[in-house]
């Protein structure tokens, strides 16, 4: 870590981000819909407000999330660096990429809920926003890298012995999780997610200090040498 400063936020992102994730998702358990066959358009007209702060809150969690994730990469300066710095990178590319899969998702249902459309034109446009390409494709991304990377993060973290064996087997649990429907499987996936990223967060907090300045060092040693400095 460069300073307290840096510190404090990338502990602050480890925490919101995470944080973020498992309220949405609690939330949207909760929003229980009327109907034969609810959709996320039919969430989105009847928990209209609801909808909005579960969409904000997995839109800009993870972009919170993003500015933590260099502290982690940092974490391992010599043993285990290649793996953890390439599961940083992995990490953030299946953040950045589910930002933009969950603001086309949530965009789009928000603009059909309030559109005021029949339950066929409703039901034909959720279908075809459904095949999008660039959404589709975007979500591939997200499922492969937030998967993979948390468990190369975890596994150099180890390798540098800044983190516990827990924590490459709770990050596993929490990729297979993603295999499996229901809200066992989803719970499971929440409490492993925790404690993946408090342990992330107590490697950060436990981080070396900011290393002191060579210049500043050999002028003080100098100086309390009675040797004058040299320009």
């Amino acid at each position: 870590m460069n300073d307290r400063f840096a510190r404090t936020v990338a502990v602050a992102a480890l925490v919101v981000g995470p944080l973020t994730l498992i309220v949405a998702n609690v939330m949207q358990w909760l929003l229980q819909p009327s109907g034969e066959a609810p959709t996320a358009a039919d969430v989105a007209t009847q928990f209209p407000t609801a909808w909005l702060v579960v969409g904000v809150l997995s839109v800009f969690g993870p972009l919170v999330w993003l500015a933590g994730l260099p502290a982690t990469a940092a974490l391992a300066p010599e043993r285990g660096r290649l793996i953890t710095r390439i599961g940083a990178l992995l990490t953030g590319a299946g953040l950045a990429a589910g930002i933009g899969h969950l603001a086309l998702f949530f965009g789009a249902t928000g603009a059909i809920a309030g559109a005021g459309l029949d339950a066929d034109a409703r039901a034909a446009i959720e279908g075809s926003t459904g095949q999008e390409p660039i959404g589709n494709a975007l979500l591939l991304v997200f499922l492969i890298a937030y998967s993979l990377g948390p468990i190369l993060l975890t596994i150099g973290l180890r390798i540098a012995h800044r983190v516990g064996v827990w924590a490459p087997i709770a990050a596993v649990l929490t990729a297979g999780a993603n295999l499996f429907g229901g809200p066992i499987a989803g719970i499971v996936q929440l409490l492993a997610l925790v404690v993946v990223w408090a342990t992330v967060v107590v490697a950060v907090l436990h981080s070396p200090a900011r290393p002191i300045d060579i210049g500043r060092s050999t002028d003080a040693g100098e100086r309390g040498t009675g040797v004058p400095s040299q320009v």
